[in-house]
């Protein structure tokens, strides 16, 4: 096999905390589609696919060099149990980078491509035409890889919390694992999607270990009774609603330690998931001479109304049914 073929998504040092035998080969896997538990899977071929980032393999060993940094925070964290200021730049790196560099964000800017895309060639191209392609641009991943280590300073913002599980029902993982929610955004603009990345009362949380896991939060809008960016948690109910996310935020796979035992994994597998909804894509035409917008029910193959002269197009990511 060509050196850095197989490429992964979720860095093997992440997968290795959750695995199911001491040499860290293994792994055990819940799978979502056919709600089937896979014991002892190998850990290398997990949340991997062939040159996903393209054949020209120096992204692959760039964030090889990233990844490097990334785990040595993590022995760190384990080690001490304590939260190092000194390591703010690159967590925040750390979890932008992971919320980028999945097979779900991957889908979800593809499909925000093809819809735009399909748009701008209304009246140029037959729409019985588009109806029978999908648009999917090339590089798609390195571009939101790119930016999302352009972005991450804007998370700097957030406060950062090393969360400690002290329970005896440990915490899993997933393909997707940054969980990003808005609590606040959600009760008080209800229907709406504020789960970006400079909104007030954005979260974001992802599982290191099996005992640790790293959360942001917007800390002009929430308050924890905690010291040294510390939470501990102590009762295995906050724990389980933590899983829960994951779960719901997963693409198609979970990951779990031999403590993750067979009726948390039927609890877990009784929670519904929603059904997989396209991203968010709306088209709101002026009105009032384009001194104001309204939102149409439109799609991308729709004529614009008469006498509308220009749009916004809004496109967004799947959002969760449940916040942190």
């Amino acid at each position: 096999m060509p050196d850095n073929k197989s490429q992964h998504y979720v860095p093997q040092f992440l997968l290795r905390q959750f695995s199911s035998d001491t040499g860290q080969r293994q792994i055990n896997i819940i799978n979502i589609g056919r709600k089937k538990i896979i014991r002892g899977a190998s850990l290398r071929e997990q949340c991997c696919r062939d040159y996903f980032y393209g054949r020209l393999t120096e992204m692959e060993k760039n964030l090889g060099q990233l990844e490097g940094r990334f785990a040595l925070i993590l022995k760190q964290i384990v080690a001490t149990k304590a939260y190092d200021p000194r390591n703010e730049y690159y967590m925040a790196m750390m979890i932008a980078l992971q919320k980028a560099r999945t097979l779900r964000a991957e889908e979800e800017m593809n499909s925000m491509a093809d819809k735009l895309i399909k748009l701008m060639m209304f009246n140029r191209v037959p729409e019985e035409n588009l109806r029978q392609v999908e648009i999917t641009p090339k590089g798609v991943i390195n571009f939101l890889v790119g930016q999302s280590l352009i972005l991450s300073p804007i998370l700097l913002d957030l406060k950062q919390f090393i969360v400690i599980n002290e329970t005896s029902t440990p915490l899993i993982v997933s393909d997707n694992p940054v969980v990003s929610t808005n609590w606040y955004g959600r009760t008080r603009f209800r229907g709406r999607s504020l789960d970006g990345m400079s909104r007030s009362g954005l979260q974001m949380m992802m599982p290191l270990s099996p005992t640790y896991a790293l959360m942001l939060h917007d800390s002009n809008v929430y308050t924890t009774h905690t010291s040294n960016n510390v939470i501990k948690i102590t009762k295995s109910k906050i724990v389980d609603k933590l899983n829960e996310l994951q779960w719901l935020n997963a693409h198609k796979n979970l990951y779990f330690s031999p403590e993750f035992k067979n009726d948390m994994i039927q609890s877990l597998l009784g929670i519904d998931r929603e059904k997989e909804k396209p991203a968010p894509f709306e088209r709101l035409e002026s009105v009032e001479n384009g001194r104001f917008f309204k939102k149409t029910d439109k799609d991308e193959f729709a004529a614009p109304s008469h006498g509308v002269t220009s749009e916004i197009i809004r496109l967004g990511s799947r959002t969760l049914s449940k916040a942190i």
